[in-house]
């Protein structure tokens, strides 16, 4: 039927041969230039079934030349007959009329193809409108998304940064889109790469988007940036070199990320970069260099939520080397920038919950549990200061609530709820840096 309905829209497509063995009547018999005449008319005024009549036997008969009108140009009426089968079309509400006035359009791009050559039209431009078209009417057309991306494809070939100029970059950018998203990911790539050197930088950027989606897993993008590398600048190149640090990491290549990290730290030592070498460092259990470049990075900031933070981690890594004395100074010094920060109270804690540890290596005696006063002195603090970490600090006052002395043992050592006692040597000599009091409880 959709055939049926296209035959009797454009006509059948004959050769020119055919056409001047019996060439009918001119529309209302009228000389060829009043037919064009009234054509020209009728488009102008949107008339387009009226237009079509006169259209069709122009196309026919007089696509090229016209006795007595030395002026005549025959592609425009060509142009003017896809713009009456479009705008028709665009009115139908039937589907497959609607699709057989699209064949029409696509059948009158293909016969200004045959009719005309280089030198009488710009078959780039009217190829462009045609895959524009296309595009706009994919959903009517078999197959019509693939065939759309072939003839941009075909347009991209013919002259490269043309192509790439019309619609600043839109087609391209599309072009490259489609090859993704219809599985042609080589051909996207090689697209990529042919046309980057001729296109604008909003261009590019959208390349590095593309490539950057299309090399999704962190081996693949690793062998990617690898090649980009040497077309960049240097700011680029820090801003990749960043990236594969975050990647070397993703796949456990350490040694690479290690590199990566000195070469960051030796190019630009920012704070984020020393920052990065102290936090690879501490991954990797490496806690003096951890601590050295801590001490740089202190150096390199004047804010002070930052500084508190860094000291934080400079009691962590000393703590980690069970250094609890240098550790406390860096918690306490923490402490002092950002009062109202519950974390290093809670460091504080863990470090005199470890001193018993250290202390009491032969079993908790009645003077290493009072101990455990001080460190709910600490998280009980914390809680007050830090809503944020209550439900954290509350679970670990209950556990060490549990192992402080029991009445008998506070019997024993003469001890009255509520009595300030000291936490030092007078406990055991191992406390003797210590130097807090608490209360008994």
């Amino acid at each position: 039927m959709k055939k049926l309905i296209l035959l009797l829209i454009a006509g059948l497509f004959v050769s020119e041969s055919a056409f001047a063995q019996e060439e009918p009547p001119t529309p209302l018999n009228l000389p060829p230039i009043a037919v064009q005449s009234l054509f020209v008319e009728s488009v102008r005024n949107q008339q387009f079934e009226e237009a079509l009549n006169f259209g069709r036997w122009l196309v026919d008969w007089r696509p090229r030349e016209m006795e007595n009108n030395p002026n005549f140009r025959g592609d425009r009426n060509f142009r003017r007959m896809i713009q009456i089968y479009e705008a028709i079309g665009a009115q139908q509400s039937d589907p497959s009329l609607r699709e057989a006035y699209i064949d029409s359009v696509l059948i009158m791009y293909e016969r200004t193809f045959i009719t005309f050559d280089e030198s009488e039209i710009d078959k780039f431009e009217w190829k462009m409108n045609r895959a524009r078209f296309m595009q706009s009417n994919m959903r009517a057309i078999d197959n019509g998304r693939v065939l759309t991306m072939e003839e941009y494809n075909e347009l991209f070939e013919k002259d490269m940064e043309r192509f790439i100029q019309t619609g600043d970059g839109y087609f391209i950018n599309y072009l490259v889109s489609e090859l993704v998203n219809n599985g042609f990911r080589d051909r996207a790539i090689q697209t990529m790469n042919v046309a980057e050197p001729l296109s604008p930088e909003s261009v590019r950027a959208h390349f590095n988007q593309v490539r950057a989606d299309l090399f999704s897993s962190p081996d693949e993008r690793i062998e990617f940036l690898l090649t980009q590398m040497d077309g960049m600048d240097e700011d680029e190149q820090l801003e990749t070199k960043q990236e594969l640090f975050d990647l070397y990491g993703a796949t456990g290549n350490r040694e690479k990320q290690r590199e990566m990290a000195i070469t960051l730290y030796e190019v630009d030592p920012s704070y984020a970069n020393i920052m990065r070498l102290a936090e690879y460092a501490e991954s990797q259990a490496n806690y003096r260099d951890a601590i050295r470049y801590l001490g740089e990075a202190f150096q390199a900031t004047d804010d002070p939520e930052t500084r508190a933070m860094i000291n934080l981690k400079l009691s962590e890594n000393h703590f980690a080397l069970r250094d609890l004395q240098t550790a406390r100074t860096y918690a306490q010094r923490a402490m002092r920038l950002r009062p109202n920060w519950g974390a290093p109270l809670m460091r504080m804690a863990d470090i005199y919950a470890q001193a018993v540890t250290d202390c009491a290596s032969g079993g908790l005696e009645r003077t290493d549990k009072a101990v455990y006063w001080l460190v709910i002195d600490y998280l009980e603090r914390a809680r007050r200061v830090d809503s944020s970490v209550a439900n954290t600090v509350q679970r670990s006052i209950a556990s060490f609530q549990a192992v402080t002395p029991n009445a008998e043992e506070k019997f024993y050592m003469n001890w009255e709820n509520g009595d300030t006692i000291q936490v030092g040597a007078n406990l055991n000599a191992c406390y003797d840096w210590i130097s807090e009091s608490t209360t008994v409880r």
